[in-house]
C-alpha cells in the first residue's frame, strides 16, 4: 500500500502527487512503461517535459524515465524558503508513490546539484548517479574558471536580491515569449559549435519551444529562487558521498566547462569521470544511451566499492 495517491491527469505528461507539506509535486514519465525506471532532473529553467531525445529512442532503449517539476517549475507549487537540502524527501516521496525502494537518477545542467544531494541523503535508495553538464558548487575559489563571458555575467548577476533578480528574468521570459525563434538563436550564438548544430534541428528546437514556456507558466518564482540556491553553498559535504557519481562533461562547453566537474571528481570519492572531447552543453543528446547504460551496469557499483575498500586499508596502495 502506497502512502502517496497518485494523481493521473489527461496524460503520462501531466501526473502529480500531494505531498506531505500539503504541496503538488507534478512529473512526467516517458519511455518504455515497462521498463527499467530512471529519475531524471531537468535544468534550468525546466520542467517535467524536458526532453533530450525523442520518445520513440527513449522506448527503444528499454527505460521509464520519470522528471518532476522542482518546485514552482511547471505544474508544481512553489515552496518558500526551499533549500538543496530539501530536494531528496520530494524524490523520495514521489518514489514511494511510484512504488520504486532503489533507482538510479541523473541530471542535466542545473540539474547536477540536486543529483548530488540526492546521492548524498538517500545512499540507500539510489543505485548510480549521474551529473550531466552541472555546476560544482559557487563558493569555492575560482568558480569562474573556463567559462565563457555570457554565462560568466549571467551567474554574477544571480547574485543580485532575490526580488530584484526576478525583474530581469521576468523580462528574458516575455522577450521568449513574444519571438521563442530568436531566443533560440541567441543562445545558439553562446553555446559551442556542436551546440549550435543541434539549435538547428528542428525537432531539438521544438523541444526547446515547448519546455521554456511550462516552466514559467506559474510565473517566475521558481527560477528565481532557483538561481539562489544554485549560488549559495549547498549544506553538505561532496567528500561524504558514497553512492557511484558519474560525471559527464565536454571540452567544449563554455556554460558549464570541464574544470567544474574535474572539482567535483577531486572531491567525491565515488566519482566515475567521463570527461571527452569538443561537444558542448547540449551533448547529453548525443550520449543519452551510453549514460543510461552506464547508470544500470551493476559492475560500477563493484568497482566503486574496491575503490573505496582500498582507500580505507592503509595497507593498500591504490592502483
Amino acid at each position: 500500500m502506497h502512502l502517496f495517491k497518485v494523481q493521473e491527469a489527461m496524460s503520462f505528461e501531466n501526473k502529480s502527487i500531494q505531498l506531505r507539506d500539503g504541496r503538488r509535486l507534478a512529473y512526467s514519465e516517458y519511455g518504455d512503461p515497462t521498463g527499467n525506471p530512471v529519475f531524471f532532473i531537468h535544468g534550468n529553467p525546466g520542467s517535467r517535459l524536458t526532453r533530450t531525445s525523442g520518445e520513440d529512442f527513449v522506448k527503444s532503449l528499454g527505460v521509464r524515465i520519470i522528471t518532476p517539476d522542482r518546485p514552482g517549475y511547471g505544474l508544481s507549487d512553489f515552496q518558500p524558503k526551499r533549500r538543496l537540502l530539501d530536494f531528496p524527501q520530494d524524490i523520495a516521496q514521489l518514489a514511494d508513490a511510484l512504488g520504486l525502494e532503489q533507482f538510479p537518477i541523473f541530471g542535466v545542467s542545473a540539474g547536477g546539484p540536486y543529483v548530488a544531494v540526492c546521492a548524498h541523503v538517500l545512499p540507500r535508495r539510489i543505485t548510480q548517479a549521474a551529473i550531466v553538464s552541472g555546476p560544482a558548487p559557487f563558493d569555492r575559489e575560482t568558480p569562474y574558471e573556463g567559462m565563457g563571458p555570457a554565462w560568466k555575467m549571467a551567474f554574477k548577476m544571480g547574485k543580485l536580491p532575490e526580488w530584484l533578480l526576478r525583474l530581469p528574468i521576468t523580462l528574458q521570459v516575455r522577450a521568449q515569449g513574444r519571438d521563442p525563434e530568436k531566443h533560440i538563436d541567441n543562445l545558439a550564438a553562446i553555446l559551442s559549435k556542436a551546440d549550435a548544430e543541434h539549435l538547428k534541428d528542428p525537432a531539438v528546437r521544438a523541444r526547446f519551444k515547448r519546455n521554456i514556456p511550462e516552466a514559467t507558466r506559474k510565473g517566475t518564482r521558481g527560477w528565481t529562487r532557483e538561481v539562489k540556491i544554485q549560488l549559495r553553498p549547498w549544506g553538505f559535504r561532496l567528500e561524504d558521498i558514497r553512492v557511484p557519481v558519474h560525471l559527464w562533461y565536454w571540452q567544449d562547453d563554455p556554460a558549464i566547462p570541464p574544470q567544474m566537474g574535474r572539482y567535483l571528481e577531486r572531491r567525491i570519492p565515488t566519482a566515475i569521470p567521463h570527461f571527452l572531447p569538443g561537444g558542448g552543453h547540449l551533448s547529453i543528446i548525443d550520449y543519452l544511451d551510453k549514460i543510461l547504460a552506464e547508470l544500470f551496469r551493476k559492475e560500477n557499483r563493484t568497482s566503486v566499492m574496491t575503490r573505496k575498500q582500498a582507500a580505507s586499508n592503509p595497507f593498500t596502495t591504490p592502483k
